[in-house]
């Protein structure tokens, strides 16, 4: 599936969920997880930044040696946009200050994991390459087996199906913030 597709959604839990182009994902209910997913779903289209994004919004990131390059060029000193775990962050402020990164974002709410049969919209998802301390990516439940997430360097804050947004054997699991 390269797009998303949802349409004619109607009381799915507390969340209807429809997607409306490019750019677009409308989120109503209420909640935290709805009113998280609703502020992420602003910044679909925004670049990824490794290292780039905050609390306040987008910003430029950095390159460390090994991420951050694109096509051998250092991509996120001059893009302004989000990493995974920045997005995950803004959504989540005010109302939650969840920490910088996505292993410590895990850290942080690991007391309360989710099964893949109960998710709901705003949970946080996340992929490793094993074990808690390789932790190497999180994005948001949008519903319907679908993902919000800033990817990698040279893409954009998208919606993914949640079994082709990482690998589905990197997947290590999902809390509720």
């Amino acid at each position: 599936m390269t797009a998303l597709e949802i349409a004619d959604l109607t009381d799915i839990d507390t969340f209807d969920l429809a997607f409306q182009g490019p750019g677009l994902l409308a989120v109503s209910g209420s909640g935290s997880g709805a009113d998280a997913l609703r502020r992420a779903a602003a910044q679909i289209g925004t670049p990824y930044s490794w290292g780039g994004g905050s609390p306040s919004g987008p910003s430029t990131g950095f390159c460390d040696g090994t991420n951050g390059y694109l096509n051998g060029r250092c991509s996120a000193s001059s893009t302004v946009g989000f990493d995974c775990s920045s997005l995950a962050q803004y959504a989540y402020w005010p109302s939650l200050h969840l920490p910088r990164t996505a292993a410590a974002q895990y850290g942080a709410t690991s007391d309360r994991p989710v099964s893949r049969q109960d998710l709901k919209v705003g949970d946080l998802l996340f992929w490793s390459h094993g074990g808690s301390g390789s932790i190497y990516h999180v994005a948001l439940y949008a519903g319907d087996g679908n993902v919000l997430q800033a990817p990698r360097t040279g893409r954009d804050v998208e919606v993914a199906p949640m079994t082709s947004a990482m690998p589905d054997r990197d997947y290590y699991g999902a809390t509720r913030p």
